[in-house]
């Protein structure tokens, strides 16, 4: 009995992990924005394996979701996979106020501790 149910439980182990990476979001590089005066660049990514239905293009619908880098290269804030900040295409539109990247109306990149404050 306790050999059927080690099985089971395997089977339902294999099959979540499985329906997880099928499942789960893709992204690829859309673009970079350089932030002027500030020495930094937003790089988007957005997500590739996103599918609707109709016949207009819906590309600005599309999820994505941003990370900072300075001009070098180097990141300064990423997002973990986990708990990533998604939003749509068309809503990113990043510019800087009180040491606060906003590529949102209302996310933001705090530039101080460089942490992301999604609303």
């Amino acid at each position: 009995m306790k050999s059927k149910s080690k099985y089971i439980i395997l089977v339902i182990v294999i099959t979540v992990v499985s329906a997880w990476f099928l499942l789960k979001p893709n992204y690829s590089y859309y673009k970079t924005e350089i932030i002027r005066g500030k020495d930094l660049q937003v790089v988007i990514y957005v997500q590739n394996n996103f599918s609707h239905f109709g016949f207009s293009s819906q590309n600005g619908h599309k999820l994505a979701y941003i990370e900072l880098q300075d001009l070098n290269g180097n990141t300064l804030a990423k997002q973990s996979s986990l708990n990533r900040c998604e939003v749509q295409i068309e809503e990113i539109n990043p510019f800087v106020e009180n040491n606060k990247l906003y590529f949102t109306k209302l996310s933001y990149i705090n530039l101080l501790d460089y942490s992301y404050y999604c609303f």
